[in-house]
């Protein structure tokens, strides 16, 4: 079982409640080269207080090691504002069920919501 790793570092991440957001990320095996989406699906969990909205990610190339994961605004909207919070990044795989930890980022909400 491979342990992964963002290939570059992502800081805090700020958004509006109400906006839409998208993630864009690349994996690598510790040590190694670009992890293998093939036989994974990217998943992410946003978390703001109490409130976690998971999405299902797309693999942007699966031997290159590029995937994105997209919240709506809609999504967002359910978010408190000026909170903190975590997106936790992971690999979930078709034919088991132990999901890969990726990473875990920062986030902030802004004091502003988008209608």
């Amino acid at each position: 079982m491979p342990n992964l790793q963002l290939s570059t570092y992502i800081g805090t991440q700020t958004f509006a409640p109400g906006s839409a957001f998208t993630l864009d990320f690349h994996v690598r095996e510790v040590g190694g080269g670009n992890f293998n989406w093939t036989g994974y699906t990217p998943k992410a969990r946003l978390t703001v207080g109490s409130v976690s909205v998971n999405v299902t990610g797309t693999v942007v190339s699966a031997v290159g090691g590029t995937a994105t994961c997209s919240w709506t605004a809609a999504q967002t909207a359910t978010l408190a504002r000026s909170a903190w919070g975590t997106i936790t990044l992971y690999a979930d795989p078709t034919a088991t069920s132990e999901n890969l930890h990726i990473s875990d980022i920062n986030v902030q909400t802004e004091s502003e919501v988008i209608p």
